[in-house]
């Protein structure tokens, strides 16, 4: 596709500011070698560099050689284009004064596909974790109460902290205090069926309704501005920027089937382009039971999202403008591809993966639910709609790991296991983070939000 047509679908999130003396006829940019090919026009710098159309993070190249990060207003010093993609931004802001022609650069990477069994994996090496409570929150009773076993958490600096409750949303701040509820069930104004997802977006509070398929969106004061169709099923999503958002489903739709990422903007609703086919990734349903539950990453370059499906080791780095980066592909010694379903009255219930985060550069975490060692002894439940788990049972039934994975060096630094399936990976600023319900001595559930380090 011809970076013309590229731009006609999205403005890319990723654009070169040339020196004015460029050549004014070149139709290629300096050889990168994470590049196949560069194709660049030149544009005029005033109109163009309206913060108002302007997505999050540009690329800059300067007069003098320098390169520089053009994001939210400020224009930032960085050693590499590489440094960009990994968010390591100079704290002090340079000027954009003299950068008088500005070039937009459409660069199409050579994606990379390496096996898991090319790491270095330690089956069995206990990560030597510190865990670092941030905060604790939930009400023993009433609007503060905490009703799910593992509802989502959002964290915004300057809101705090949003759970998702399936008909309503909860606010607590920064130090754990309730602040307001939010919504409730309904089909009216401001009312839920069923929330998916819910985040902080360009200044606004956005819940999306996987029911009803819809987008409500309340100022920071909880109050109601509109409800925006999406169209789509809904299914978690994550801010990439601006008012922009990827959406993680697999939707039925013959336009859209296979492309589990959709990238919408808020001020619109609906999605402007459809991605993540997953160039090589065998979508046969026969043998991927869960190739329709598709997990996201929390955490990522600026640019980018991971996603992946739960019944596989498989993922994959995608840009926000359509274009695989890496992928990794294989088996992992405790996480085998599910290719049909098991008998839960005979079997260990399948390793599941549940999320993704990069962390710093090349750490990437990843989450999955795996048989607790005492799952024998639960009685599984059989019901009209299948097999159950008595909640009260969950806990001895599925485990939570966690593993670290070194990308630049290819070696796998260790796991860590809860003794729940509700531990989730939530974003705190590019840095990802533990939410898990504990319960106090009074039996009280409640929210714990845990930073992670380790040796």
């Amino acid at each position: 596709m011809s970076g013309g047509a590229r731009w006609s679908r999205l403005v890319p999130l990723l654009v070169a500011m040339a020196p004015a003396a460029c050549d004014e006829n070149a139709t290629t940019a300096p050889e990168d070698p994470s590049a196949e090919e560069m194709v660049v026009e030149e544009v005029e710098s005033s109109p163009f560099l309206d913060p108002a159309d302007l997505p999050t993070i540009y690329f800059v190249s300067g007069d003098g050689g320098e390169v520089f990060v053009y994001r939210q207003g400020s224009v930032y010093t960085v050693e590499s284009y590489e440094a960009m993609l990994a968010g390591d931004f100079d704290p002090d802001p340079d000027s954009r004064d003299g950068l008088d022609t500005w070039t937009r650069t459409f660069t199409f990477p050579t994606h990379e596909v390496t096996n898991w069994s090319d790491f270095d994996i330690c089956t069995d090496c206990e990560l030597e974790l510190t865990l670092t409570e941030l905060v604790r929150f939930g009400e023993p009773e009433g609007a503060g109460s905490i009703e799910s076993a593992a509802p989502r958490v959002s964290w915004n600096e300057q809101l705090g902290y949003v759970v998702v409750g399936s008909t309503f949303l909860q606010v607590f701040d920064n130090d754990g205090r309730f602040v307001r509820r939010i919504g409730r069930e309904g089909e009216g104004p401001g009312e839920f069926s069923r929330v998916i997802d819910a985040h902080v977006v360009d200044g606004r509070l956005v819940a999306l309704d996987q029911a009803r398929s819809n987008w409500s969106i309340f100022n920071l004061a909880g109050e109601f501005i509109e409800a925006r169709p999406y169209g789509y099923r809904a299914g978690p999503f994550v801010p990439v920027g601006g008012s922009h958002v990827v959406v993680v489903a697999m939707d039925p739709s013959p336009e859209v089937a296979g492309l589990p990422l959709h990238l919408a903007d808020i001020d619109s609703g609906v999605p402007s382009l459809h991605f993540g086919s997953g160039q090589g990734r065998d979508r046969n349903r026969d043998n991927e039971p869960y190739s329709d539950n598709v997990m996201r990453s929390v955490a990522s370059r600026p640019g980018t999202v991971w996603w992946g499906t739960a019944g596989s080791p498989r993922v994959e780095e995608w840009s926000i403008d359509d274009e695989l980066l890496r992928a990794f592909e294989g088996e992992l010694p405790w996480f085998p591809v599910v290719t049909e379903p098991i008998d839960p009255t005979t079997e260990p219930p399948s390793t599941l993966l549940r999320s993704m985060a990069l962390y710093g550069q090349e750490h990437l975490w990843m989450t999955v639910r795996t048989a607790d060692p005492r799952w024998q002894e639960v009685e599984i439940e059989r019901t009209e709609e299948g097999y159950r788990v008595p909640p009260e049972r969950r806990r001895d039934y599925m485990d939570t790991r966690l593993d670290i994975f070194d990308l630049e060096e290819r070696r796998h630094i260790g796991r860590h296991v809860w003794d729940s399936p509700y531990a989730r990976l939530i974003n705190l600023g590019a840095e990802p983070a533990v939410s898990i319900v504990e319960y106090d001595e009074e039996m009280v559930p409640q929210v714990v939000v845990y930073r992670v380090g380790w040796e």
